[in-house]
């Protein structure tokens, strides 16, 4: 993104007199609570003009604008399975109040995914940030972080595994990559799972319900 875009996103969201460490959080809490949802398109820019955009998305935007800051981050991927939200894995998650049909599509096949976060250099160390999910999505059970201290690690918004990929600055190339490698079917279950969850999401948020 250009040095010129990471300005007017900071600019516009009034975070440019504040300390740095306050700037780190503010920017993490924009970037989180833009809705998430499929758009069409993971560039940055395009998350932050059209305000929706899925891990991937939003989390390359996270990037550019922490680079903005003078920030160090890099690309987290790890594997996930999202029928781990239809059960209790540990405390930190709960069950997602998926509808039937999602339900039902993730007992007809196995959908894995590819979930992005970063890791952040902050006074000396990596930690994880997650900003995928908006607040609003904790209200269907979905996990998110509310208050961050700006310097320790959180918790994903997903259950991961321990598969994971340090992608750099090349989280894009190497989502598209592991994606790609999943089988057909697969591949197709996933395309019309994140399709039909962000009309779900989507139909949530126009009738108030969320």
């Amino acid at each position: 993104m250009k040095k010129e875009r990471k300005q007017e996103i900071l600019t516009a969201w009034g975070v440019d007199s504040l300390p740095l460490n306050q700037q780190v959080i503010e920017v993490f809490e924009k970037v989180r609570d833009i809705p998430f949802g499929r758009m069409g398109s993971r560039d940055p820019w395009d998350v932050y003009r059209r305000d929706k955009g899925t891990c991937s998305g939003k989390h390359f935007l996270l990037r550019e604008l922490y680079a903005g800051l003078g920030l160090e981050a890099r690309d987290m991927i790890c594997l996930q399975r999202w029928k781990d939200l239809t059960w209790f894995p540990d405390d930190t998650y709960g069950v997602v109040d998926f509808p039937d049909e999602l339900l039902e599509m993730m007992e007809e096949t196995e959908i894995v995914d590819f979930h992005n976060y970063l890791l952040v250099l902050r006074e000396g160390r990596w930690v994880r940030v997650d900003a995928s999910l908006d607040l609003p999505l904790t209200e269907l059970g979905f996990y998110t972080t509310e208050e961050w201290d700006g310097v320790s690690d959180m918790p994903l918004c997903f259950v991961g595994t321990g598969k994971l990929w340090d992608c750099g600055s090349r989280g894009r190339e190497k989502k598209a990559a592991l994606t790609a490698s999943l089988p057909r079917e697969i591949q197709e279950a996933r395309e019309r799972f994140l399709e039909k969850m962000t009309a779900w999401l989507d139909g949530l948020r126009e009738s108030g319900a969320l």
